[in-house]
């Protein structure tokens, strides 16, 4: 497959000719040229990217952990955004294994314990088990809080009823020693 530079397909004079030779350079020192566009472009990107940007990118990418907080679905969006940018300079930069592996050792250490004794072998199980944890536990945590209410209530209950007994106690003993109590006519 032949490529056209695109310096020269808009006609760039002076510095652009600089880059046209340059690129023309690089293209011809390829000892396997690309036999797509895809796959020029990668080259391409490989060869003329700022090499410190795509390992910016790759060093976010291995350092990125899912927050306390931040749901399962919040950390697989930051993670696939951070994957496409790094993806789209080298798709190859990653192998599958490697990207499950960095999914499950960025999650936060709550879930974390619970998925990897699961050794899932793709992505989406690993996932899939994420959320079902992430919602098993967040059902765990609404029924805990409802007992904690529940709880209270029933202590709340119990200090009412002592409370109205006291009360009761009280105006026996008062109606006892005789006092009248006002009724209106």
């Amino acid at each position: 497959m032949a490529y056209t530079p695109i310096a020269k397909l808009d006609n760039f004079t002076s510095e652009e000719d600089d880059a046209q030779d340059t690129t023309n350079s690089w293209y011809q020192s390829l000892i396997n040229k690309p036999q797509d566009f895809n796959a020029f472009k990668v080259e391409f990107l490989r060869y003329f990217s700022n090499n410190n940007s795509i390992n910016c990118l790759v060093n976010t990418f291995t350092i990125m952990k899912q927050g306390e907080t931040e749901t399962v679905t919040t950390y697989l969006e930051r993670f696939y955004q951070n994957l496409r940018q790094i993806q789209a300079i080298d798709a190859n930069y990653f192998t599958a294994p490697q990207i499950l592996n960095q999914f499950i050792c960025g999650l936060c250490s709550s879930i974390l314990q619970h998925i990897c004794p699961l050794h899932p072998s793709t992505l989406q199980d690993a996932v899939t088990h994420a959320r079902d944890f992430e919602s098993a536990e967040s059902e765990a945590n609404h029924a805990q809080a409802v007992n904690l209410v529940m709880n209270r209530s029933s202590e709340l209950d119990s200090k009412l009823e002592k409370f109205s007994e006291s009360i009761n106690k009280r105006l026996e003993e008062y109606l006892a020693d005789n006092h009248a109590i006002y009724q209106p006519p």
